[in-house]
């Protein structure tokens, strides 16, 4: 009974909770992508991972870790956009 009211409250603090579950599910999501890329860069700032492992198709890794950040945003926003 415990986590059900830890559950409920992070559900009110990110409004989701007259959202269906397909939209819940964007809006974690979007969270979660924002937060992995926060805690990459901070990874990358602490010199636990090299930011040049992060490049793809030649593109520098800011670029990546950016746009997991972007991604995150743009995800938790279709999903909490209301009609």
């Amino acid at each position: 009974m415990v986590s059900y009211a830890k559950n409920r409250n992070i559900m009110a603090i990110l409004h989701t909770e007259k959202l269906s579950w397909p939209r819940k599910v964007s809006v974690f999501a979007g969270v979660a992508l924002i937060v992995l890329s926060v805690i990459l860069s901070a990874s990358t700032l602490l010199g636990v991972l090299e930011l040049e492992s992060f490049a793809v198709l030649g593109h520098s890794g800011i670029r990546t870790l950016a746009g997991i950040a972007v991604a995150g945003c743009m995800v938790a926003a279709i999903g909490s956009f209301d009609e």
